[in-house]
């Protein structure tokens, strides 16, 4: 590659995450931000819960207290459960 092309690949990505959209990989196609891969992993009551609620658990899991997100979520977790998920979530983005 050179310099040219790097720098055109550059800008083309920071085009792309302007206006919220991905290039999805080994594909021409693109990918809206929420259609993209999760950011960790997660067991299948965090799965279960946005498939049923139709939401982004990395979105509400900091929003508020913890008894706001389980108040949000109607009962289905615990208090422990979402402070367990908190931390989680912030260990596995301090390992990127």
């Amino acid at each position: 590659m050179t310099a040219k092309t790097t720098y055109l690949s550059k800008l083309r990505n920071q085009i792309f995450s302007r206006i919220g959209v991905k290039p999805a990989k080994r594909s021409k196609h693109l990918q809206k931000v929420d259609d993209q891969p999760d950011t960790f992993r997660k067991t299948t009551k965090m799965k279960m819960l946005e498939y049923k609620y139709h939401i982004k658990l990395e979105v509400i899991l900091f929003n508020g207290t913890l008894t706001d997100v389980v108040c949000f979520l109607n009962g289905d977790i615990k208090r422990s459960t979402v402070s367990k998920w908190r931390k989680r979530f912030i260990k596995y983005g301090d390992r990127e």
